[in-house]
């Protein structure tokens, strides 16, 4: 029985949210006051505090507040609706209809829907709470809200916060410490055995404390004040042994690196908090059958379970999250995290003006190719950029490097705007790049050579731009190419080191002749023969005959460059040029680029 969907009405920031989970584990991402939190605290409320009616579980702070919103009176109430579905995959225990059958709907599968309200009571003037089950048609099934513990059983709900205190979650009353401490796995011949060993190493060590005699001594002359029994028989005895109380005072150790045994809670911020999380998984493995009910599955909120943790360990806690037992739900900001979750897993929550919403890639959005191809180009390497804003979708290392550093010379900082670069010809193109920003809600804009592969690249995305403005998705370069484009603004210095002078000879035939040839080499791809003979033809005998510093000139000197010659380098030291020159020394297209994508949804210079 899976919680599949909550809706969010009025609480806190979320004005209306819908957000559907993943049976086994969902990974909420987004920037701060996105909405991540509000989800998680709405699932507490609804799912673990609110337990009757009579008791206001919600704070007034938890009601949805915009600037025509101030005062209790005009709070809009507070509504939140939880989804459990039943799935061919994933059907219901005969058990678990049996128990919650008054309030299940649905035809082909089994549904229950639970609504949590809050609302101003105007007659009363004050906060009130309601709960109930809801049918098919969103109408509330009277009579039923009983069936709510019997949800809690089959689906409790655990909250395990960022801020993670060893101190605090390995106390005797901790919920999940407390668990295994309470636990009644000794018989009572080794308890009553144990307890008067106990006993008696009590009373020994009570007898060697002899300071405590002078106690006694005192203690003995009050036969001489008030009618006592005999004052000889007056002594200090130790609490009698009680094996569970022995039990409640225990404390985790852990070795530092020098052996030395020290408490958990005074190890450092990351070895607590993953203490706490390996506590955690401990309870949910082996006591939540025992202590809440056999059937129980658990819903696990965690937030931020990177919390104080290196990135290596940050990832080796993968493992530990995907095995807890139970529906798990994740917000972090980790890119190490996400290198580790299938995409299908994501939730990316988006705040657009005062509306929140959440943003999921349908699992036929991308092709199996193009899915293999995220994987390795941005999910295992670069998770860090589905948290970005907007991408700037550029071919190749020298774009990343001039437009970064351009940017940084303009002292634009794309980090606070919430840009990242994208080099997308190693993916094959952009388009799997467009369609996972398209679903996730990220802001994009395309640069492109001025080439046949750059018109390739365009086509691609004018596809998918699905009628919206070409002028603000993409740019094509001036030239052919950045390093061009550099060396047509006075950048060109660095690219003269790398002119060939050796020219490359050819059997004598005309180029119809080659041709024709590797149209029988490929008969199957024409085009692609076409491209193997022209790349032969530009590259048969280069030299330079245009006139000096023109476009054409250096487009000759770009084609002449030895075959080794390192042209990122080479853009690096253009780089360097432009940096003695300042904010005006950068070429007039690359503050115009900036300028279009630093506008497309609002950043901030």
């Amino acid at each position: 029985m899976f919680l599949t969907k909550v809706q969010i009405e009025n609480f806190r920031g979320v004005s209306s949210l819908e957000i559907e989970f993943d049976h086994d584990i969902t990974v909420l991402i987004g920037e701060n006051n996105s909405g991540k939190t509000s989800v998680l605290e709405a699932l507490r409320i609804g799912m673990d505090l609110i337990k009757s009616d009579r008791t206001f579980n919600f704070s007034e702070y938890d009601f949805y507040r915009d600037n025509e919103i101030k005062k209790k009176e005009q709070f809009l109430p507070i509504n939140l609706t939880f989804t459990f579905e039943e799935t061919e995959e994933h059907q219901w225990n005969d058990k678990i209809v049996q128990s919650l059958n008054e309030v299940i709907v649905g035809d082909d599968y089994s549904k229950i829907k639970l609504r949590i309200s809050g609302w101003f009571d105007e007659e009363d003037g004050e906060l009130k709470q309601s709960y109930c089950f809801l049918d098919d048609a969103g109408n509330e099934m009277v009579g039923k809200q009983s069936f709510l513990k019997e949800i809690r059983k089959l689906r409790p709900f655990y909250y395990l916060s960022a801020l993670r205190d060893a101190k605090e979650e390995f106390r005797s009353q901790a919920t999940f410490w407390s668990a295994f401490l309470k636990s009644k796995s000794l018989n009572d011949d080794t308890r009553i055995e144990l307890e008067s060993e106990l006993e008696e190493v009590n009373k020994k060590i009570v007898g060697s404390h002899l300071s405590f005699q002078d106690v006694v001594t005192e203690v003995k002359q009050l036969s001489t004040l008030i009618s006592v029994g005999d004052a000889n028989n007056v002594s200090i005895d130790p609490k009698p042994a009680d094996f569970y109380k022995t039990i409640r005072y225990t404390d985790v150790n852990i070795p530092t690196v020098t052996n030395t045994k020290v408490p958990i809670y005074n190890h450092g911020e990351g070895t607590q908090s993953l203490c706490v999380l390996l506590l955690f998984s401990a309870y949910l493995k082996t006591r939540i059958k025992v202590d809440v009910n056999r059937l129980a599955e658990p819903i696990i909120a965690i937030e931020e379970p990177e919390a104080h943790l290196h990135p290596n360990a940050i990832r080796a806690i993968w493992p530990i999250l995907g095995n807890l037992p139970g529906q798990k739900i994740i917000a972090t900001h980790s890119g190490d995290i996400l290198s580790e979750v299938p995409v299908e897993n994501l939730r990316r929550m988006n705040r657009m003006s005062n509306v929140c919403e959440c943003n999921i890639i349908q699992k036929d959005c991308l092709t199996p190719e193009e899915l293999r191809k995220f994987n390795h180009q941005v999910r295992r390497n670069r998770g860090e950029l589905l948290f970005a804003k907007k991408w700037l979708l550029v071919e190749g290392e020298t774009d990343v490097s001039v437009v970064s550093e351009c940017a940084q010379i303009l002292e634009i900082d794309i980090h606070q705007c919430g840009l990242r670069i994208v080099e997308y010809s190693q993916a094959g193109g952009p388009g799997l790049f467009i369609k996972v920003a398209d679903s996730l809600g990220i802001d994009w804009h395309l640069l492109a050579d001025n080439d046949q592969a750059g018109d390739k690249y365009i086509r691609s995305a004018k596809n998918l731009l699905n009628g919206r403005d070409e002028s603000t998705y993409i740019t094509k370069l001036s030239e052919s190419n950045m390093d061009v484009l550099l060396c047509v603004a006075g950048y060109g210095d660095p690219y003269l080191d790398g002119i060939s002078t050796n020219t490359t000879t050819y059997p004598t035939a005309t180029w119809e002749q080659v041709l024709e040839e590797i149209k029988e080499t490929f008969p199957e791809k024409p085009g692609q023969a076409l491209n193997v003979a022209r790349k032969l033809e530009d590259r048969s005998n280069p030299e330079i005959t245009a006139e000096e510093e023109t476009p054409e000139y250096w487009n000759q000197v770009y084609a002449c460059l030895k075959r080794h010659f390192s042209k990122p380098a080479a853009s690096l030291n253009a780089i360097m040029l432009i940096k003695d020159r300042g904010a005006d020394g950068v070429p007039e297209e690359i503050k115009q680029i900036l300028e279009k994508v630093n506008g497309i949804s609002g950043g901030a210079q």
